[in-house]
Formats: structure tokens, C-alpha cells, sequence
């Protein structure tokens, strides 16, 4: 009778570790929401060699393939830590299961049939839990564990103002940073009529004052000045320094800078005329 495949996606790839670390970071920081984890692991005589699989939201079930190892130093150890100490972060539900040389064989060939997951659904865990171990060898590493995620602008989060520069960040940040001030200079003043005014006199005489022309309604007057007051500082501390100095080519800080921006983008849309 001919095996059953299970319908299962596979991620990484056997035997590099680095392909098997960036599957499971790229389903964590698209969204993905991991509700159980199990490690497949397959021993040998000096070492174990350890896949996982993962069950997301709505049970879908994804394989990242044995790049990852145990029980010796080396790159492989290294990763299994870095994805232990990662993945606690999202589930309590990690537990480890010793699978056969042949199951191993059809996760590194894309080819687990429905019979191999009955299985690894019917055996007990390894008791007691001993992938603590192999986390805390390397556990130094977890306080910077979030540096290896993507650098990316969180598209959901921006002002639609600023979809299009953001859509060309990646090519040059600050030329798109550079545009959003100018285009935010450029809404403030069709608003107010200042055309003759710009950066932080522009935004002082916009936002700044009981008599200011843009307001926000229904806030207490501690909280309008606090917004105000954001529009003059960011410029005063962030834009008038970089429109006078060389690219400085930090994408954190470009990123950080660019969100910053659409903050102040945000509250304009906000704010009303307080005269009409």
C-alpha cells in the first residue's frame, strides 16, 4: 500500500543551521502565532541532531528541518539555544521527542507521511525536559536574541502619507526621511497659510499657544502643549541635524527616526482648525 504524505509544510534546510534559524524568526515576526512545539530529535552516539514542529494558529502544522544539534560545540548548539530561548518567549508548550533514523530521514527529504505523525503524536515526551540544558549553555545570548530579526518599517502602523516613501526606505533611508519632513512642512503650511514660515517656526506658530491654528479637541491643555511641543523637538533634535551632516547609513536609528515621523504625521491628522 502506498504511504499517505502528510499535506505539511517544511522550512530550513537539513544540516544549515542558519536557513533553520531565519524560518523560525521570519514566522514569529510575520505574526505567525506558535501554540505548541515539539522537538523532534534523533540521536546518535556523541550527539542528537534536533528538528522541530511547530503548530501555529488554527493547527497548522510547519517542519523546520534538522539544522539544529546538541551534546558538542559548534554553530548547530549554538542555534538549537538561540531558537529554544526565542521560541519560550511565545509558548509554554515546548516539549522534546525521540524520533527514528528513518522518521529524521523523510523531514530531510520533505516526505513525513500521515503514519510518521500518528506516531510522533502517540509517544511520550522525554522526562524529564533536558532541552533546558541546551538553552542555558548558550543563555547569554537572549538578552540580545530580538537583534538578528529583520530591520523593517511596520507598514501596518504608518500614516498612509507615507506608504510611498516608506516603500523605498530599503533603498535609501534617508532620502525618505529627508522627504518626510518636507511633505509634513508642506501639509502644515497648506493648512495654516503659512506658506512664508518653516520648521520649528512653522510648527510653534501651527500647534504652540491658545490661540495656535491647529488644536486638539477635548484635551486638557498640559496634554496639547505636550503634543505640540513633540512637532518643534523632533525637528529641533532630529531633522535640522541631519538636513546638515552626511548620512550616517544606521538603519535602527533610521527606522526609530522614520516612526517618529509618522507619530507627528498622526497627530497633524488629529488636530483641527481652531478657527473656521
Amino acid at each position: 500500500m502506498k504511504a499517505k504524505f502528510a499535506g505539511i509544510q517544511y522550512l530550513g534546510d537539513s544540516g544549515i543551521t542558519q536557513t533553520c534559524k531565519e524560518a523560525v524568526i521570519q514566522l514569529i515576526h510575520g505574526g505567525e502565532k506558535i501554540q505548541d512545539v515539539k522537538i523532534l530529535t534523533f540521536e546518535e552516539a556523541y550527539s542528537h541532531t534536533h528538528a522541530l514542529l511547530l503548530t501555529l494558529k488554527y493547527d497548522i502544522q510547519i517542519v523546520i528541518k534538522g539544522g539544529f544539534a546538541s551534546g558538542y560545540e559548534g554553530e548547530a548548539p549554538k542555534g538549537y539555544a538561540f531558537v529554544l530561548n526565542l521560541l519560550r518567549n511565545y509558548t509554554d508548550s515546548i516539549n522534546e521527542y525521540i524520533i527514528s533514523k528513518s522518521i529524521f530521514e523523510h523531514i530531510s527529504n520533505s516526505s513525513l507521511t500521515v503514519k510518521d505523525l500518528d506516531y510522533i503524536n502517540s509517544i511520550k515526551p522525554v522526562r524529564p525536559s533536558r532541552w533546558y540544558d541546551s538553552a542555558y549553555i548558550h543563555k547569554e545570548r537572549e538578552r540580545n536574541i530580538f537583534s538578528e530579526f529583520p530591520l523593517t518599517i511596520p507598514m501596518a502602523l504608518l500614516n498612509p502619507r507615507l506608504i510611498e516613501l516608506a516603500l523605498d526606505f530599503d533603498k535609501n533611508p534617508d532620502n525618505a526621511i529627508m522627504g518626510a519632513y518636507r511633505k509634513l512642512e508642506s501639509v502644515v503650511r497648506e493648512r495654516t497659510g503659512l506658506h512664508n514660515e518653516s520648521s520649528v517656526k512653522l510648527f510653534a506658530k501651527a500647534f504652540q499657544g491658545d490661540d495656535s491654528i491647529l488644536c486638539w479637541e477635548n484635551l486638557d491643555s498640559g496634554e496639547s502643549k505636550g503634543r505640540a511641543s513633540l512637532f518643534t523637538s523632533i525637528f529641533m533634535a532630529y531633522r535640522n541635524n541631519r538636513a546638515h551632516q552626511e548620512p550616517r547609513h544606521n538603519l535602527r536609528d533610521d527606522i526609530r527616526e522614520f516612526m517618529l515621523i509618522n507619530q507627528l504625521y498622526i497627530l497633524e491628522s488629529e488636530a483641527a482648525l481652531r478657527y473656521t
